[in-house]
């Protein structure tokens, strides 16, 4: 019907089916292509991104039914010219979009990014990495509370070329790992969820630079305490909150805690933050970061 979006090696369109496409009332869905640009022609052929996009396609088969996890439809394999991805197509608004307009309260807060991390643990069940986890793929269903994560497009079982917003980009995904490590796209979204947590609460990028090289070299440059974080655990209120994020962000990803480990350990240390006003400000009392 429509074009809904862009990136991230996929192109979305809003699509009725053909016997509806009449029907301005007809249940929509989110239909994905993949689109091979000249970014992924750098590192992959066409048909090894075709195959890469049929074999991540095919992983989403084995995501369980779940609240927070936009629903699979189906996988043509054989549609022409390309294969297609049919996910439900979720309405509500956007985590971004709460942020920029500074309309969240901090239990609701909360409350979203616990469900985002359920839709996470959901998909990790399955060996599966969402691999582009940021506020503008996590959708409030109906205008609820209830998030969704959306977006599948780059979601599989291996880290490759691309994954990923620079925002919210682990140093794996940027070619920076251990000698000895086996790439997992699971502790990635980790690290992706930790970054977009704190813009969630604070209203403001974990990391920001000037162009993208500065950025790139902020996500590499730390092992687990960014500048923006240290001082935020600065706030006696803030530590535990804190030491949740800089646990999830750690440059070894065989040292971030698992999506459920970090949802319990989330919940625990937001207890006391439930009544504080939105977003948790850096203008507090601070006490001095021990190491």
């Amino acid at each position: 019907m429509r074009a809904l979006g862009g990136g991230g090696a996929s192109s979305v369109f809003v699509a009725r089916r053909i016997e509806e496409r009449k029907n301005a009332k007809a249940q929509g869905f989110a239909l994905k292509v993949p689109a091979y640009d000249p970014t992924t022609a750098r590192s992959l052929s066409e048909q090894e991104f075709l195959q890469l996009f049929r074999e991540e396609a095919g992983a989403l088969l084995s995501l369980p039914q779940h609240v927070n996890l936009a629903r699979f439809v189906t996988f043509d394999l054989a549609a022409r010219p390309k294969p297609i991805l049919v996910m439900e197509l979720i309405g509500g608004l956007g985590l971004d979009r709460l942020i920029r307009s500074r309309s969240l309260v901090t239990e609701q807060a909360f409350k979203i990014l616990d469900g985002i991390l359920a839709g996470v643990e959901a998909m990790h069940g399955a060996s599966v990495g969402h691999l582009d986890l940021k506020p503008s793929n996590v959708i409030l269903r109906d205008g609820g509370d209830v998030p969704v994560l959306v977006d599948f497009g780059l979601s599989g079982r291996k880290l490759r070329p691309g994954c990923g917003t620079l925002d919210y980009c682990s140093p794996e995904v940027l070619g920076t790992a251990p000698a000895d490590y086996v790439p997992s796209p699971l502790p990635a979204d980790i690290y992706a969820f930790a970054c977009m947590t704190y813009e969630t609460l604070t209203g403001e990028l974990l990391f920001e630079g000037e162009d993208e090289t500065a950025i790139l070299s902020l996500h590499v440059m730390h092992d687990g305490w960014p500048d923006r974080l240290a001082r935020f655990a600065q706030i006696a209120e803030y530590r535990d909150l804190a030491m949740v994020l800089a646990a999830c962000l750690r440059q070894d990803p065989r040292k971030r805690p698992t999506a459920r480990q970090a949802r319990s350990a989330l919940a625990k240390a937001s207890k006391h933050l439930h009544d504080r006003p939105w977003p948790l400000s850096l203008d507090r009392p601070r006490t001095e970061l021990s190491a």
